[in-house]
């Protein structure tokens, strides 16, 4: 065996046997080649891929944008590399580090693609793993104040519960006792429903909508704030907002702005006024709520979105945490400016679409503004 035909073997065998999916298209995506490896990570039997085209991996909404945009990065650039969601011969899918360089032949000028993928499913479940661990910490460490809250009441059903149970009790005493049992027994059940919906944040839902649809729920939430007299509450008119297509998770967003909403109306005295705002600018939506209550001092504003911080009486303070947690989740900012007796506004700021550009827009076309 000469040393061409060694050589030419040996490459033939690490293109197999290497933990690496190797794919060949030609310049539209036909697939020519696959390893052994791309085979078995996709779940098809060996050469059955040749002939197709590559999209075959793609989810359906990447078809037509993101597949396309990596053959021209690639084309146009010689290489691309990034994470890509694609699926398998069964319909799942699976998260890779796809890579992909251009060849191209010196005597016949021809082109191939080379792609090249690595399943970094077990790393992406990792860092969730990571993420769920952070979020338990957190909890953990507000074990302290949950006990706060929820001693104070339960104290009150024990100590009124004995009252009752003295034989020399005149009806008047009876029926107050009974009336703070029951408050305290409803208060401890909010308090539990607010710390399970803290705790039972499901994660993000992506969907489109538009401010025009969010702000029609959230006015359906506040319907009997927008009906008092005077006015308590302004919404945006639907004649002002948008409706240029938004992508989130439009029940989790409108549960933060519910709660920004609340923590206005609770901060405001009887003829207080809380007003929204919202509006598009470029890639990021832009809500503000703005009120003419107290107002914050500067001492504690910083806490505000800490967990059980509250300078109201009787109240546990998660509102504004959750609404954080919600707004993060969508790698959005939350932020508060407030003077006292002068009133707060809080500003939240979302990306319009969180989905990278390459997934959105087809490179080449003229970018659009809305």
């Amino acid at each position: 065996m000469d040393a061409m035909s060694w050589s030419q073997s040996l490459i033939n065998n690490f293109v197999e046997v290497v933990k690496t999916g190797i794919l060949l298209t030609d310049n539209q995506g036909e697939i020519r080649f696959t390893n052994r490896f791309a085979d078995e990570l996709f779940g098809y039997p060996k050469d059955s891929l040749n002939g197709n085209s590559m999209d075959v991996f793609f989810l359906p909404e990447d078809i037509g944008v993101f597949f396309p945009n990596i053959m021209k990065l690639t084309r146009d650039n010689g290489s691309f590399e990034g994470e890509a969601l694609l699926r398998k011969r069964d319909g799942s899918s699976f998260f890779v580090n796809l890579s992909s360089a251009l060849y191209q032949e010196e005597s016949t000028g021809y082109q191939f693609f080379i792609f090249t993928l690595q399943d970094i499913t077990h790393f992406k479940k990792m860092e969730k793993e990571r993420l769920d661990s952070e979020r338990f910490i957190g909890l953990g460490m507000m074990t302290d104040q949950i006990s706060h809250h929820i001693r104070n009441p339960i104290a009150s059903i024990g100590g009124f519960a004995l009252r009752l149970t003295k034989d020399r009790i005149s009806p008047e005493d009876y029926h107050q006792y009974s009336q703070i049992i029951q408050d305290e027994a409803k208060r401890v059940e909010y308090i539990i429903d607010r710390l399970v919906e803290f705790a039972q944040v499901h994660p993000a839902r992506y969907s489109a909508f538009t401010l025009s649809e969010l702000f029609e729920r959230v006015r359906k939430a506040f319907q009997v704030e927008l009906e008092e007299k005077p006015l308590r509450l302004k919404l945006p008119d639907r004649e002002t907002l948008s409706v240029k297509p938004l992508y989130g998770d439009p029940a989790l967003i409108i549960r933060a702005v519910q709660c920004i909403i609340q923590n206005g109306l609770e901060a405001c005295p009887n003829q207080g006024e809380v007003t929204v705002f919202a509006e598009i600018k470029g890639n990021q939506i832009q809500i503000r709520v703005k009120d003419n209550g107290e107002g914050i001092s500067s001492e504690y504003l910083p806490f505000i979105f800490d967990p059980f911080f509250t300078t109201k009486f009787n109240y546990i303070g998660l509102g504004l945490t959750l609404a954080k947690r919600i707004i993060q989740t969508h790698r959005g900012q939350i932020t508060a400016e407030s003077r006292p007796r002068k009133g707060t506004e809080v500003c939240v700021t979302l990306p319009r679409d969180r989905r990278r550009e390459i997934r959105t827009r087809l490179f080449g076309e003229k970018p659009s503004d809305g």
